[in-house]
């Protein structure tokens, strides 16, 4: 429970920050301005993606399962994440070049995020954290560096600062956060990291990751794929009012995300002694993220407009009816999270590359129909129904994983009955 708190804590600080900074931030720029700041984000997100190598879970595992390899584990890791970074910065600018050659405001945002992000081949020591649930050692360091950033973002504001002072701000928040990891690991060890690394271990880690590397880029591709097409084919306003709609909206991703790092490293440990209290666990968990993503979006649904011109002013009025829409995704990313993290568990990385290529595909063809007819509304509508395809519909395609189907259905439908039979014990 301490872990949990830790990470509760971590994303409440952010969560918080994202509402007041952020959307001081989004106010300053306006929506073109801080569309094309968002533009730049999408583009720089769905290349730093691929320097990950979909490692973070396994490495979570692999030192769950043996600590006593981690200097062999956190090594190998290190040096794949760090090469794969180098090669990544280098494509991010490229492509930036190729897709936008004349705006050099675009390509720089993109080259400062990217040459930052070569320093989180270091977040390998918070998969170690993770594994030991000791978040703490990275939440702390983590936290001091986005409330310093916070406060220059701030600052900015007050003295009228351009656009690019906010992507250096953003550029050295990554960097600095790294450099904190590397302190509070020598802090908490008490010595130099002494890794080494390993080939074999090497191969074996790829081979395993591909898939995930890929499903990774798939998610990327449909979480923020529609930012890339609406600054094409709409306009960088466009950008701006989806970016703020969407804010409002992913915010409430962390949840899955700090429950499963708490409590999958040992429910992974509990498969092996009991499987049947292993899939009781599991079960009841995906009944939690659905009640609490569905209770999240019908809040959103009423209170969306009054949050939106409160945050952001008249100016980003039509980013209300983008989070009504947009709000919905969350019941599928909830279930996601966890059915992604079983699927890890029982060796069916396979199959999560699968289903998030189809949502991905599904996801910008729906963009590139949509977006010309109903504009960000559009987009919104087919994030929702790729979200809905890779986390739950997918699953059924597949005779590995019509079990996992079948987990979330039971979740989806013990939702539905909680009211009905709430509604016949009064009339009794």
């Amino acid at each position: 429970m301490s872990n949990i708190g830790w990470l509760s804590g971590d994303r409440i600080v952010r969560m918080l920050g994202g509402v007041i900074v952020g959307t001081a931030v989004a106010r300053y720029l306006g929506p073109g301005q801080f569309g094309l700041l968002n533009y730049g984000l999408a583009i720089y997100g769905l290349f730093n993606i691929v320097s990950n190598l979909g490692l973070d879970f396994l490495v979570v595992r692999d030192v769950a399962l043996d600590e006593s390899r981690s200097p062999q584990i956190l090594g190998t890791s290190f040096i794949l994440k760090g090469v794969a970074s180098v090669i990544t910065t280098v494509a991010a600018i490229a492509a930036t070049k190729l897709l936008e050659p004349q705006n050099a405001v675009l390509i720089v945002i993109v080259a400062l995020m990217s040459l930052a992000s070569i320093s989180q081949a270091l977040d390998v020591i918070d998969y170690f954290f993770q594994a030991r649930t000791q978040s703490r050692y990275s939440v702390v360091p983590r936290n001091i560096v986005f409330v310093l950033a916070s406060i220059a973002r701030l600052a900015a504001i007050f003295l009228h600062q351009s656009l690019l002072v906010f992507a250096w701000i953003a550029a050295l928040e990554v960097l600095l956060s790294e450099l904190g990891l590397a302190v509070s690991y020598v802090y908490s060890r008490r010595l130099w990291p002494r890794w080494n690394w390993h080939m074999p271990h090497a191969r074996s880690l790829l081979v395993e990751s591909w898939p995930l590397l890929v499903s990774s880029l798939m998610i990327m591709v449909y979480m923020r794929s529609d930012q890339i097409l609406l600054g094409k084919l709409a306009s960088e306003a466009a950008v701006g009012e989806y970016s703020a709609a969407i804010r409002l909206s992913e915010i409430w991703y962390t949840i899955p995300v700090i429950i499963c790092a708490s409590v999958m490293p040992r429910m992974l440990k509990s498969r092996e002694e009991n499987p049947q209290r292993y899939y009781a666990r599991l079960q009841r968990l995906y009944d939690g993220m659905v009640l609490f993503s569905v209770v999240v979006a019908v809040c959103t649904q009423f209170l969306g407009p009054l949050m939106v011109r409160l945050l952001y002013g008249r100016q980003y009025t039509s980013a209300a009816g983008i989070l009504s829409v947009h709000i919905w995704t969350g019941v599928f990313v909830f279930v996601g999270c966890v059915s992604g993290q079983q699927l890890i568990q029982e060796k069916l990385t396979l199959n999560t590359l699968q289903r998030t290529a189809l949502g991905a595909i599904v996801n910008v063809i729906l963009n590139i129909i949509w977006i010309p007819r109903w504009g960000v509304i559009g987009s919104a509508m087919a994030t929702l129904v790729a979200q809905s395809i890779a986390s739950y519909f997918a699953d059924f395609l597949q005779s590995k994983t019509r079990h996992i189907f079948r987990m979330k259905t039971r979740a989806y439908l013990r939702f539905w009955m909680v009211p009905r039979t709430l509604f016949l014990n009064v009339h009794e």
